[in-house]
């Protein structure tokens, strides 16, 4: 009966053992290779904007893609070097011929590329192609109203068209005749509001124009967090150390705070700052590492000022008087 039980308790083990061990193996995709659904190989096409895409390989954890102009042999500019999840890049190009290849890894190692070229024709045609947008880049966010929009160049455009819309109120700002791929916009937004805006670029020539153009957003964010709030010390005119720590709160509706600014001051005024502290976190900070007790009994100010990602300062709280001693 013991060895019965003995044997039933080994096999549940190597039962056991087994089955963890798949976890644990990873399938040798080594000899494999990826099967590429698009672009073919030699393709010649006037399309700039192409999607590569490839059949998923059992064992493959993730793509590595390369995009070099001309070829590997005789690499001239590397356009993208990448490691993709998924079985689909898409990528905009300017006229030229290109090579580009792909393998596929795991944490056991990798399968061999597998190369293709491709090329890009120039046409004049442009219904075929669309304009590459470069900045500002896609959900951006900024505090400064003077912003300078750029493409990539297409061949045989006679010029572009830059189109902003403001996505609240619809309103259009259609800027033509653009000769080149950049241009400089003034907006208006005021202090103390945001905008979000999405623009695209068309491009011209005598018989044609571009189609499905790509249109990106952005936001104009001149708006200052809220107040932050002095938790301790909260007394006017408290006499402390000055090894005590500051402490405050944020203001949880303003959810884009980049950093605090902690100041002393010897004036109510803040005319004569005696140190500032940048800090990330809303962390109690100690007074001495702001500005230390000179032997001589000191009387101070200090306040919280918030600051935003894209650099707008809140309005400082109501400061609080103390004695250093």
């Amino acid at each position: 009966m013991k060895k019965s039980i003995n044997y039933i308790i080994i096999l549940c083990c190597v039962t056991l053992f087994i089955a963890c061990s798949k976890d644990f193996i990873v399938k040798d995709i080594k000899n494999e290779t990826v099967a590429i659904i698009a672009p073919a190989d030699n393709l010649k096409t006037p399309n700039n904007a192409i999607t590569f895409w490839w059949e998923e390989l059992d064992g493959a954890e993730k793509y590595n893609l390369q995009i070099v102009k001309p070829d590997f042999n005789s690499v001239q500019q590397l356009l993208v070097d990448t490691n993709v999840i998924g079985n689909k890049f898409n990528y905009t190009f300017t006229p030229g011929t290109y090579q580009w290849r792909i393998k596929a890894t795991n944490a056991g190692g990798s399968t061999s590329y597998t190369t293709r070229t491709l090329v890009i024709d120039t046409t004049s045609n442009l219904n075929l192609v669309s304009v590459s947008l470069i900045a500002p880049g896609s959900m951006a966010v900024t505090a400064n109203n003077n912003i300078t929009f750029t493409w990539n160049t297409l061949a045989a455009v006679d010029y572009y068209e830059l189109k902003l819309t403001n996505t609240v109120t619809s309103s259009v700002t259609t800027i033509s005749n653009i000769i080149g791929t950049s241009y400089a916009y003034s907006f208006t937004t005021a202090s103390g509001t945001q905008e979000n805006y999405s623009w695209q670029v068309k491009a011209y020539n005598s018989f044609s124009q571009t189609q499905n153009d790509p249109v990106r957003f952005f936001r104009i964010d001149r708006k200052a967090p809220f107040l932050a709030s002095i938790v301790s010390p909260n007394t006017y005119s408290l006499t402390i150390r000055d090894t005590t720590y500051l402490t405050w709160n944020r203001n949880i509706t303003s959810t884009d705070i980049a950093y605090d600014i902690i100041s002393i001051s010897s004036d109510s005024t803040f005319a004569s700052v005696l140190g500032t502290q940048n800090v990330a976190t809303s962390s109690p900070i100690r007074i001495n590492t702001i500005y230390s007790y000179s032997n001589t009994p000191t009387q101070v100010w200090w306040r919280v000022s918030s600051v935003d990602s894209v650099g707008n300062i809140s309005s400082p709280n109501q400061s609080k008087r103390l004695y250093l001693y």
